[in-house]
């Protein structure tokens, strides 16, 4: 365990924690809009800064990318933190004056009233980066990256044309702190299609991109649920069956655990793609699975792998 001082308070965190990581999980509020938990981190928003202190130095650093080191001393509200962060949220508020989140932030830190516009009408992007990120490290996908330099620098597809690597799985409309990217879902395509082979029938169309991929519909309620490319993508990403991508979550059956059977042995646990199990450990021998529906993906692989068949539909 490593042991610091954040604004006066002893915290002991482990090893690889950054400032911000141990600020949130202390109760001890930092701003942030570029930081996420899914996401290395970026550093690109600058809101978050902190002024350290080592071996009697000061500086001002970026709290999400700083991990925290023994004897370290941190403020997060000092007068040189406040002014940092008072002149991003002016060049933000400059840049984007019609978005919400930094509106409010504006007020809560006193420069509501100060920053003058300069930017295109209706900017709404701060360029944080995290959708860019998102699809890189997340989706895998790489269908978006940053463009031009300067005042004319962009998130963008490649040359600004439909972004033929994206699956429109809304990534990126889900990380975006402002909500300048935006998704929708229609009955018909309105944006584009394939031009070899036009898409009929129901949508999602993430606008920025000028991408339209058709929705895979449920076998069983006959509703749109999720991209096809998106489904395929995964199916192929966690070698599930086909049958698997075949349901709306709704209509899939979710396994479940007979905790009489249960021997607490780990297999479900180790053999499941995407972490959704947690053996519920009370000492002994008295262990379960406990599968976590909101993370399952409905494969069944843990039903399969189960030696004493204590996990079913």
């Amino acid at each position: 365990m490593i042991t610091f001082s954040m604004d006066n308070r002893s915290i002991a965190v482990e090893k690889g924690t950054t400032v911000l990581k141990a600020a949130q999980a202390n109760g001890i509020e930092i701003p942030t809009l570029c930081a996420s938990d899914a996401l290395t981190p970026y550093g690109a928003c600058r809101l978050c800064v902190v002024e350290v202190e080592k071996a009697g130095k000061r500086s001002i650093q970026a709290s999400c990318s700083l991990a925290v080191e023994e004897g370290m001393i941190v403020r997060t509200q000092s007068a040189r933190v406040i002014e940092r962060r008072q002149l991003v949220l002016e060049l933000l508020l400059a840049r984007c004056p019609e978005v919400k989140v930094i509106q409010d932030l504006a007020r809560e830190y006193n420069v509501a009233d100060k920053a003058p516009q300069w930017t295109r009408q209706n900017e709404t992007c701060i360029l944080c980066g995290l959708c860019v990120r998102a699809c890189a490290e997340v989706v895998g996908a790489n269908a978006i990256q940053f463009a031009g330099s300067g005042a004319s620098r962009v998130v963008a597809s490649a040359f600004d044309k439909k972004a033929d690597d994206c699956v429109a799985c809304g990534s990126c409309v889900f990380v975006c702190p402002t909500g300048h990217v935006k998704k929708i879902d229609l009955k018909k395509p309105r944006v584009t299609s394939h031009e070899d082979a036009p898409i009929d029938g129901p949508v999602r169309e993430i606008i920025n991109w000028k991408v339209s991929q058709p929705l895979k519909l449920c076998k069983k309620c006959k509703n749109p649920f999720a991209p096809a490319n998106q489904l395929e993508k995964i199916q192929k990403q966690f070698y599930m069956m086909p049958q698997v991508v075949d349901l709306c979550p709704t209509c899939r059956t979710y396994p479940q655990v007979d905790k009489e059977k249960c021997l607490g042995c780990g297999s479900c646990m180790e053999s499941c793609p995407v972490g959704a199990i947690e053996l519920d450990d009370r000492g002994g021998y008295d262990k379960n699975a406990q599968i976590y529906k909101q993370n399952c993906m409905a494969c069944h692989t843990c039903e399969y792998m189960c030696p004493v068949l204590a996990i079913g539909s």
